[in-house]
C-alpha cells in the first residue's frame, strides 16, 4: 500500500513538473513573440518614410505606417532605427536590427543577402532635371554630373551607363545638390520625384522616364536565415489587404486606390 501511495505521489509529482516546465516553455515562447520588432529605415525616402519637422521624434510615411500596422499585428512593439541605406543590408545580416523597413527594391542581387517578406508599392527609376535643361532622355546625360543615392537601384543603373555621378546618403541631399546646380541632374525612384513636385520642385522641375527600366516592387526586407519571421510578416501584410486597412494606407499615402501586387517574394522576383 504504502508503494502503491509512493508510486501515486511520484506519478503526481513529475505531472505537475512537466505542466510547469510546458507552461514555462510557452511563457518563454509568447515572451520571444514579444520582443520588439527592431525596424532599420533610412528617414529620407518621401512618402515612404521621413521625419516630421515639428517633431523630429516621429516618423511618417505610408512604409512607416505601414510596418506600424505589421508590428500591431504581431503583437510586437516597433522600434524604428534612422541609418544610412548602404550600412541597412549589412545590419541585417548581422542580425542586429529584425527587419528594414526603407524603400528597399526587390533585386535578384539583394535577394542572394536578404530575404524578402510580400512587396507592398510598384515602382520606377525616372531622371528629375529642371525645366529647360534640355534634358529629355538618359542619353542627353552623358557628359553632365548626375545626383544618386548610395546604394540604391538608381546609383546601379547610373553606373552600369558610364555616367559621371555623385553619391549621396539620402534622396534629401540628392535633391538639395540638384538645387543648387552641383548637379545637372538626379535619377531616383518616382514616388519621390512625384512627392517633390508636387511640393518645393513645384513648376521648376520635370521628370523623364527611362524607357529601358523596368517596373520595380518595393519590400521589407529580413535577415537570410529568418524564414519564420518572414511567414509572420506576409501573413501579417495579407490580414492587412483582407480588412482593407493596407488600402485606406496606400489610398492615404498616394491618393490612388492600391494595385494588385504578388503575394510573395518568389513571385515579384521572377
Amino acid at each position: 500500500m504504502k508503494f502503491t501511495k509512493y508510486v501515486v505521489t511520484a506519478l503526481a509529482g513529475m505531472m505537475a513538473a512537466s505542466m510547469i516546465a510546458g507552461c514555462g516553455g510557452q511563457d518563454k515562447a509568447a515572451a520571444e513573440k514579444k520582443e520588439p520588432l527592431r525596424v532599420a529605415t533610412n528617414a529620407t525616402f518621401v512618402p515612404f518614410e521621413f521625419k516630421d519637422d515639428a517633431n523630429p521624434e516621429d516618423y511618417k510615411g505610408f512604409e512607416m505606417d505601414l510596418i506600424k500596422a505589421v508590428g500591431k499585428e504581431l503583437g510586437r512593439e516597433v522600434q524604428i532605427n534612422n541609418l544610412p541605406f548602404s550600412g541597412i543590408i549589412p545590419v541585417i545580416q548581422q542580425g542586429d536590427m529584425d527587419i528594414a523597413a526603407a524603400g528597399m527594391t526587390m533585386t535578384q542581387e539583394r535577394a542572394k543577402n536578404v530575404l524578402f517578406a510580400a512587396p507592398f508599392y510598384e515602382s520606377k527609376l525616372v531622371i528629375l532635371a529642371p525645366n529647360g535643361s534640355g534634358i529629355t532622355s538618359i542619353d542627353d546625360l552623358q557628359g553632365k554630373t548626375v545626383a544618386v543615392q548610395m546604394g540604391t537601384t538608381g546609383a546601379g543603373y547610373a553606373e552600369q551607363k558610364g555616367l559621371n555621378i555623385k553619391q549621396f546618403d539620402h534622396n534629401s541631399e540628392l535633391i538639395m545638390d540638384l538645387q543648387v546646380g552641383g548637379a545637372q541632374a538626379g535619377i531616383l525612384d518616382k514616388p519621390v520625384a512625384d512627392y517633390f513636385l508636387a511640393q518645393d520642385g513645384k513648376g521648376k522641375y520635370e521628370i523623364i522616364d527611362i524607357p529601358d527600366t523596368k517596373s520595380e516592387y518595393l519590400a521589407f526586407a529580413l535577415n537570410k536565415n529568418n524564414t519564420e519571421l518572414q511567414k509572420e510578416v506576409n501573413a501579417a501584410l495579407a490580414k492587412l489587404k483582407e480588412t482593407g486597412e493596407f488600402q485606406k494606407l496606400y489610398k492615404q499615402w498616394f491618393n490612388t486606390d492600391a494595385p494588385n501586387l504578388p503575394a510573395t517574394a518568389e513571385e515579384a522576383l521572377k
